[in-house]
């Protein structure tokens, strides 16, 4: 088995056994490991260091976070709490997951030995832990525009360790994309999926299968272009994907930009820039659970003026409910 450590800060509520089950660890474990004298007595905002131990595992075609806590039986919640998977917990084929309790050693998935005169171009590649797009071209001897045009990256800046990346060609032509429909499959199904879903457009899973779903997100962004709306991907949808900025009257939140890092929470984030989870979570709307942030993530810090805004509509609302209470 593999031991991994976790950062994590304690929230309001918490328990050491409430930790435990959450990364499906032992008690015993948090304990030693942080020096805990009495077990009881851990408070709001203290670190602690989570030991766990494991197995990774490549998903496979078909797989659900469900499915893979069922064939290891374990809680599917530590699968997203310990790979930091972000709502709504979309996992891919290929994708590597740390499986909290896992027992037995997970095979990896079989590498097929590629000819050293005949590579096939272009290849892919499965990012790793440490990885930057940098490192990356070196190893296939490639510029870092040729990987970005490549995969469509929006923000070369946030690949993450899972992630599939095209490999073009040394020196070689712009790789050109298919055109794509309802049926297709593959690599380039799973970037557009990926580029969909960036741009606020659901895809469905992003399993690398063109199914209904897919079809109606490639229609709605067609749609909100202005291209024509036929639910098929041709070298002009391919370009808007890869071009087109947001509509003018999609609203742009004003504040700071953090980019989250491992060990962060809102909780941690609030505190570091003098503001309140309640207004992170007010100019973040997309942050459907607190607790599910992920080192990468991009959150927008209010300004002072959008701070004293939303604490005044949490006071007013406050004061509502008192008055209510009051009439009751």
């Amino acid at each position: 088995m593999v031991t991994l450590e976790f950062p994590y800060i304690v929230q309001q509520g918490d328990t050491i056994f409430s930790i435990a089950r959450k990364f499906n660890t032992s008690v015993d474990a948090i304990i030693t490991r942080n020096n805990i004298i009495n077990p009881a007595l851990i408070y709001p905002g203290q670190r602690l260091i989570i030991p766990v131990q494991g197995n990774y595992y490549t998903v496979q075609p078909g797989d659900t976070l469900y499915s893979i806590a069922q064939k290891f039986n374990v809680p599917h919640e530590s699968i997203i709490y310990t790979n930091n998977i972000p709502y709504p917990y979309t996992i891919y084929p290929g994708q590597r997951l740390f499986i909290p309790g896992a027992k037995t050693p997970i095979p990896p998935s079989p590498i097929t030995p590629y000819p050293p005169t005949q590579k096939p171009c272009p290849t892919y590649y499965t990012v790793q832990p440490g990885d930057t797009l940098w490192s990356i071209a070196q190893k296939f001897g490639i510029t870092i525009d040729e990987l970005i045009k490549a995969n469509y990256l929006v923000y070369p800046n946030m690949i993450y360790p899972g992630q599939t990346l095209i490999i073009p060609c040394p020196s070689s032509p712009p790789i050109e994309y298919p055109t794509l429909k309802i049926g297709d499959r593959g690599p380039f199904v799973v970037n557009l999926q990926a580029r969909l879903k960036s741009l606020g457009f659901d895809p469905g899973p992003i399993d690398g299968v063109f199914g209904p779903k897919t079809e109606a997100a490639v229609k709605a962004y067609q749609q909100s272009r202005g291209l024509p709306v036929s639910g098929i991907v041709n070298d002009i949808t391919w370009n808007a994907l890869l071009f087109a900025t947001p509509p003018a009257a999609t609203p742009i939140p004003s504040g700071k930009v953090y980019i989250v890092k491992p060990g962060d929470s809102l909780w941690s984030i609030a505190q570091n820039f003098n503001t309140t989870v309640d207004a992170i979570l007010k100019a973040n709307p997309d942050i459907k659970d607190p607790n599910l942030i992920y080192p990468g993530q991009r959150i927008i810090i209010p300004t002072t003026s959008q701070q004293a805004t939303y604490t005044q509509e949490i006071n007013q609302q406050e004061s509502e409910n008192e008055e209510n209470k009051k009439v009751e």
